[in-house]
C-alpha cells in the first residue's frame, strides 16, 4: 500500500496539478492552443531532448539495453495493430492508438519510479543504493529510442491516412527535434563541455520549461475534451499501454536473454517499469498538430496517467519477481 500511495502522491498527483492549472486558465482566458502547440514542438522539446541526451550518463550496456528497448518498442506497435485491425478501427485512429501504445512517459514518470524503486528496500545493501544507478541508466536509453521516434515515428504515423507519405516526410523533417537528437549524442563527441557555454543557460531554461508547459497544454486540450474515459477504445488502448506493455517487454527479455546473451537484473527490471508507465502526454500534443483525433488521443493519455497508479505497483512487482537480482 505504500508503494501505491508514494507513486500515486510522487509521479500521478504533480501531474494532475499540472493539467489542473491549464484546464482553470483556458476555461478563464481561452487560451490559443496552436500557439501552446507550436512553443512545444519548435522551442521547449527540442531544448529538452537535446540537453537529456546530452547529459545523460551511459554505458558500453547502454547499447544492448537500447536494442532491447528499439524491440520492444516495434513490438508494441504490431500489437497495437493487430488489436485495432481486430476492432476495425479506421487508418487514422489507428496510428494514434499505435503512438498511445508504442510511447510512454518513461522520461519523467519512468526516472521518478525508478529512481524511487531502486533506493528502497530490498534494493538497499548495508546503507547503500547499488543497484539505482544501473537503474536509472536503462531508463534513459530506453529514454532515448522513445524520445527520438516518438517525435519522428510518431508524426509520421499520426499523419498517415491525413496527408500523402510525401508530405507526412516533409512535416517530420521540418521538426526540429529530428535534429536535436543527433545533434545532442553527436556533440558528446567533442572534446569540450558544452555546459560551460553562455548559450547553455537559455537552453537549460526552456529544457526545464517543457515538461510543465505539455501538462498545461494538455490541460488546454482537457478543457475542450468530452469526458468519457470509459469508452470501449480508450480502455482497449489504456490496456495495451499499462498491461499489454509491461508483459511484452518481460517477453523480449526473456528471448533476448535466451537467444544472444545475459542482460544484468536491474536493467531488465527497469526496462519493464519503464514500459508500465502512462502514454507520452506528447502523443496528445502530435494528435492535436496533425488535426487526427486529438480528443481520443488526449483521453487515454489521462486515462493511462490515472489508472497507472494502480497498475505500476504490479508491474514493479511483476519484474521483480521475473528477474531476480
Amino acid at each position: 500500500m505504500s508503494l501505491f500511495l508514494h507513486i500515486f502522491w510522487t509521479s500521478v498527483v504533480p501531474i494532475l496539478v499540472l493539467v489542473a492549472v491549464g484546464f482553470i486558465l483556458d476555461k478563464n482566458f481561452n487560451l490559443d492552443l496552436r500557439s501552446l502547440s507550436k512553443l512545444n514542438f519548435f522551442i521547449l522539446l527540442p531544448a529538452y531532448v537535446f540537453r537529456s541526451l546530452y547529459t545523460a550518463h551511459l554505458t558500453t550496456e547502454s547499447i544492448g539495453i537500447s536494442v532491447c528497448a528499439f524491440i520492444i518498442l516495434f513490438s508494441n506497435s504490431f500489437m497495437a495493430l493487430g488489436v485495432s485491425k481486430f476492432f476495425g478501427y479506421d487508418r487514422k485512429k489507428t496510428q494514434i492508438v499505435r503512438n498511445a501504445t508504442m510511447f510512454n512517459n518513461g522520461g519523467n514518470i519512468g526516472v521518478a519510479i525508478a529512481t524511487f524503486v531502486f533506493s528502497n528496500m530490498p534494493y538497499i545493501v548495508d546503507g547503500q543504493t547499488p543497484y539505482l544507478e544501473a537503474g536509472i541508466v536503462a531508463v534513459i536509453a530506453t529514454f532515448i529510442i522513445q524520445t527520438i521516434f516518438c517525435n519522428t515515428l510518431g508524426f509520421y504515423q499520426a499523419g498517415s491516412g491525413l496527408l500523402t507519405r510525401h508530405d507526412a516526410l516533409k512535416l517530420v523533417f521540418h521538426m526540429p527535434v529530428l535534429y536535436a537528437a543527433p545533434a545532442a549524442l553527436l556533440a558528446r563527441l567533442i572534446p569540450y563541455d558544452l555546459t560551460t557555454l553562455v548559450l547553455w543557460s537559455p537552453l537549460n531554461i526552456f529544457a526545464s520549461a517543457f515538461v510543465g508547459m505539455a501538462m498545461i497544454t494538455l490541460g488546454v486540450q482537457m478543457s475542450r475534451t468530452p469526458y468519457n474515459f470509459f469508452k470501449k477504445d480508450v480502455m482497449v488502448t489504456t490496456s495495451l499501454r499499462l498491461i499489454g506493455g509491461p508483459i511484452l517487454a518481460c517477453v523480449v527479455m526473456l528471448l533476448y536473454i535466451f537467444l544472444y546473451k545475459p542482460v544484468d537484473p536491474i536493467a531488465a527490471q527497469a526496462i519493464i517499469i519503464t514500459y508500465s508507465v502512462p502514454s507520452a502526454v506528447n502523443t496528445a500534443l502530435i494528435a492535436f498538430e496533425m488535426k487526427n483525433n486529438p480528443e481520443f488521443a488526449t483521453q487515454v493519455v489521462m486515462s493511462t496517467t490515472l489508472l497507472s497508479a494502480i497498475t505500476m505497483p504490479l508491474a514493479i512487482l511483476f519484474a521483480y519477481y521475473t528477474f531476480p537480482i
